[in-house]
């Protein structure tokens, strides 16, 4: 399970003061590093795996390839709560050709003998630290500026995502989501990355 808050970054200005932050809502903030990503979203020629309740994508990060299956919705707020399976994959479309796992098994399910094919690419460029109360890791917080191309469209935008981590609870994600809020005065994202790119192809 995968529990994250999504707010929008309006703008560079803000950006940069979130960037300078060591400290939010009681929690350290810890140095992190920058991460170039690579997404490409894929399907079926019929949509099994988005008219499933799912999306699947291929991330590149560094020399290594994952395989993501998750489920769609689940946001309440700035609150996203999904069920996400994820593998080590090589850079090919064939589920046939990655070793086992159960993303590959569920995927398997969905889309049977059909083949998978790009939706979209979404390529980010992430300013990833944890947020840390003493030494224990309470969350991964992730700046992230963001470019699709969909459709024969180009979106851009700048996001933060502050993903719970292991020693983290959700009364810590809610104090968390609250000070971006309140005093931040940042607004919930509803949408995932993948359904903002979406709307792109469906219009």
């Amino acid at each position: 399970m995968e529990i994250e808050a999504k707010f929008n970054v309006p703008d560079r200005e803000v950006w940069q003061r979130l960037q300078a932050l060591d400290r939010l809502a009681g929690f350290d903030l810890v140095a992190g590093r920058v991460k170039r990503v690579r997404d490409i979203y894929l399907d079926t020629p019929d949509r099994h795996i988005f008219y499933a309740g799912y999306a699947c994508r291929l991330r590149q990060q560094d020399d290594e390839y994952l395989i993501t299956l998750k489920a769609l919705g689940g946001a309440q707020d700035a609150i996203h709560r999904r069920q996400e399976l994820e593998a080590t994959v090589p850079p090919v479309l064939s589920p046939a050709q990655w070793p086992p796992s159960p993303a590959r098994e569920r995927l398997v399910e969905l889309i049977g003998s059909s083949p998978l094919l790009p939706l979209f690419e979404l390529e980010q460029e992430r300013w990833v630290r944890n947020l840390m109360r003493g030494d224990r890791r309470i969350a991964e917080w992730s700046l992230d500026d963001v470019r699709v191309v969909a459709g024969g469209q180009e979106q851009a935008y700048l996001q933060l995502e502050v993903e719970l981590g292991p020693q983290g609870d959700d009364t810590d994600l809610a104090r968390i989501a609250a000070c971006l809020r309140d005093e931040w005065k940042l607004l919930p994202e509803p949408c995932s990355k993948f359904e903002r790119a979406f709307s792109l192809i469906a219009k």
